[in-house]
């Protein structure tokens, strides 16, 4: 059986700025559409609290409810909150397991749902390349019968 793997989360540049490219897009698009008007300014507005929102969750880890650890084995896949306690769950199909931008997808056993963005910088080197093994790795289909 495998061990245990284990690593440690840390605030993401990349996907802080990211997040900022975006919102920055969505103000363009918003001011295309709307002109200058209140329109535009309330869009722009309410796009940079959810985007803010976003990067003060998963970017910097800054909110009760970031995972600031993960650890999995075949059988269990655990993320560590900053509150102190834990989701126990699995990881589902739809995960994507990229060298740059991972996406977990997680199932926990009371059936609630959650994701959560990784980037080349989100933790260390070969913690998040052994995620990415395990991920790719976890989840094949077998595509002929071995009879």
């Amino acid at each position: 059986m495998l061990s245990r793997a284990k690593f440690q989360l840390k605030a993401s540049v990349q996907l802080a700025m990211v997040s900022m490219m975006v919102w920055l897009v969505l103000t363009v698009c918003g001011i295309g559409i709307f002109g200058w008007s209140w329109f535009a300014l309330a869009y722009v507005v309410l796009a940079a609290l959810v985007i803010g929102h976003w990067v003060w969750r998963y970017a910097w880890l800054k909110s009760s409810t970031s995972v600031v650890a993960i650890s999995w084995t075949p059988d269990e896949f655990c993320c560590y909150l900053k509150n102190g306690s834990q989701v126990n769950g699995h990881i589902l199909a739809k995960s994507a397991f990229n060298p740059y931008f991972t996406t977990l997808h997680i199932i926990t056993a009371d059936a609630s749902k959650f994701w959560w963005p990784l980037m080349i910088d989100s933790g260390p080197a070969d913690g998040l390349r052994k995620l990415r093994v395990f991920g790719r790795w976890h989840h094949q289909h077998v595509t002929a019968n071995q009879n």
